[in-house]
């Protein structure tokens, strides 16, 4: 590594003047210091896993998909009353500056001397999906300044980021469309995801665009490269995933380069229990709704991903969902009522075993997006199509058994007609489906979590039924009941060693987190 971020530079105490560091205290005199792409990737695929993930992970904890014991002071605990006194989500920041992007960076510029132009546009492409989801959560970020080695960087709003990561990806897709000079290095030898499928790669990136793009919902239609623009969604949706085989899939394995247990098992202890709200969409028990969230059709899902009690009057019923609305001292760690999220041998969940896959992307997650837009469009008939198709994909992808699948799908816990389906429909399945990805929490604002004109919570006019503020939301930043979380707290790096820029952002400001991003306010 050539250079070393802010973000290092202050992990190592070394609070110096602004300048530009390229700091030698890890160099072998011995040995080469250039990493080639193809040893760069796998690490850089790792650590874009472990960002997104981790990312993930704060995102369930804040939407409600997971709770946490009773225990005031411990941060996670806090930051599902959305809290961040203990600094709960640094490690996102941390792990994409210091981790991922500076090894992108450097994989880029290696790969343009050589002309091994799959491996730029690789790169590319997982510059785009990362910053884009780290400003979606911040607001701002050092985007201009951020490899830059200046420890009082400057930073960039989400509409100028956006403005640049978009034609990134298009950048990116050029180059994958590249024939490579002769003796650069195959994609393959360093690619863990795709084995080298350049074309899968290819989709990737249309479909990184497509999301992104559709993030844009509240601003104006039009066809400038900042308004939401449907029709360019479609047809970038029309070029990406195809089918589950598509999907942009990391596998934690034995053998793997990562010598690593899947992320979501990592990041699972004891103490997480699943999710009230997020057992009430898989079994259809949301309380004073009556539609399709009300049924008691049970998702066959459920049996992929809510643990089941073990001991106890309650044994083999479902655990017990941790009730962020409910203002009392409930569950404690003692309460085998409440069952931890992270696998055992008693039960096995979809995402949180040791060789558990992570998910970048999913063919379902672009069919939800196609839904979406159509829904958006007036045109519920393929919207209807694209959600049906969605549900069925991430089923198969589960492994749900093909005659569950279709039963669910034929119930009345989904909608079965163009006239009945609702946005709620979409976003509620998009959800289950998007499971400890960061999207949920990008979809929640965009769609203003459930709530009515007023600005609180409405359970006819919301989107997420049943989603409702903790009972413990943190006052000081969330004093009304139209206060809603919008973005994390300015992670503590920057509020600790750049106190001056990130003042003017109103980081100090007690109202700072309710303030939404640049593509959360419509125009």
């Amino acid at each position: 590594m050539k250079k070393i971020t802010t973000i290092f530079i202050i992990l190592l105490g070394l609070i110096v003047s602004s300048c530009d560091y390229d700091l030698d205290i890890n160099t072998s005199p011995n040995n080469s210091q250039v990493a080639s792409p193809e040893l760069r990737l796998p690490y850089i695929l790792t650590e874009a896993c472990d960002f997104y993930g981790s990312h993930g992970t704060r995102v369930a904890a804040i939407c409600q998909q997971m709770g946490y014991v009773y225990s005031p002071s411990a941060r996670y605990y806090q930051l599902e009353n959305w809290q961040f006194a203990n600094n709960a989500d640094a490690w996102v920041w941390q792990c994409w500056y210091g981790y991922a992007w500076v090894n992108i960076d450097e994989m880029v510029q290696d790969a343009e001397d050589m002309g091994a132009w799959h491996y730029v546009g690789v790169g590319k492409i997982l510059e785009a999906f990362g910053n884009g989801a780290l400003v979606d959560a911040y607001g701002y970020i050092a985007y201009q300044d951020g490899l830059s080695g200046n420890i009082q960087p400057d930073y960039d709003d989400a509409e100028y980021v956006y403005s640049q990561v978009l034609p990134l990806v298009d950048e990116g897709i050029a180059d994958l469309q590249k024939a490579q000079n002769d003796g650069a290095p195959d994609l393959s030898a360093g690619d863990i995801m795709y084995n080298g499928d350049v074309d899968k790669w290819i989709k990737f990136g249309y479909g990184v665009k497509a999301r992104l793009m559709s993030h844009l919902s509240k601003k104006s239609v039009g066809t400038g490269l900042l308004d939401y623009n449907p029709d360019a969604i479609l047809d970038l949706l029309q070029m990406s995933f195809t089918s589950n085989d598509d999907d942009a899939e990391y596998k934690y394995e034995e053998s793997d380069i990562s010598a690593r247990r899947a992320i979501q098992y990592s990041n699972m202890s004891s103490s997480y229990k699943p999710g009230k709200l997020w057992i009430d969409y898989l079994l259809n028990t949301v309380e004073g709704s009556g539609n399709s969230w009300n049924s008691g059709v049970e998702d066959p899902r459920a049996e992929k991903l809510i643990p089941r009690i073990l001991e106890g009057d309650n044994t083999g019923q479902y655990s017990f969902g941790i009730d962020l609305t409910i203002a009392n001292t409930d569950p404690q760690s003692s309460d085998v009522n409440y069952v931890g999220l992270r696998s055992t041998d008693e039960n096995q969940l979809f995402y949180t075993q040791q060789s558990s896959s992570y998910f970048l992307m999913t063919y379902a997650e672009a069919k939800f997006i196609e839904a979406e837009v159509y829904f958006r469009e007036g045109d519920k008939a393929n919207a209807l199509t694209a959600y049906q198709a969605a549900i069925a994909a991430n089923m198969d992808k589960l492994g749900v058994a093909a005659t569950d699948r279709d039963a669910f799908l034929a119930s009345e816990a989904v909608a079965q007609t163009a006239a009945d389906l609702t946005l709620s429909h979409i976003m509620i399945q998009k959800y289950i489906t998007l499971t400890y990805s960061p999207e949920v929490w990008t979809d929640m604002r965009r769609c203003d979590y459930c709530i009515g004109s007023d600005g609180t919570y409405n359970l006819e006019e919301g989107v997420y039924k049943g989603f409702k503020r903790p009972e413990f939301a943190y006052e000081t930043a969330f004093p009304t009941e139209t206060d809603y979380i919008r973005r994390y707290q300015m992670a503590y790096y920057e509020r600790y060693y750049n106190a001056a820029k990130v003042t003017d952002l109103g980081v100090f400001e007690n109202s700072y987190m309710t303030e939404p991003v640049w593509w959360d306010i419509a125009n």
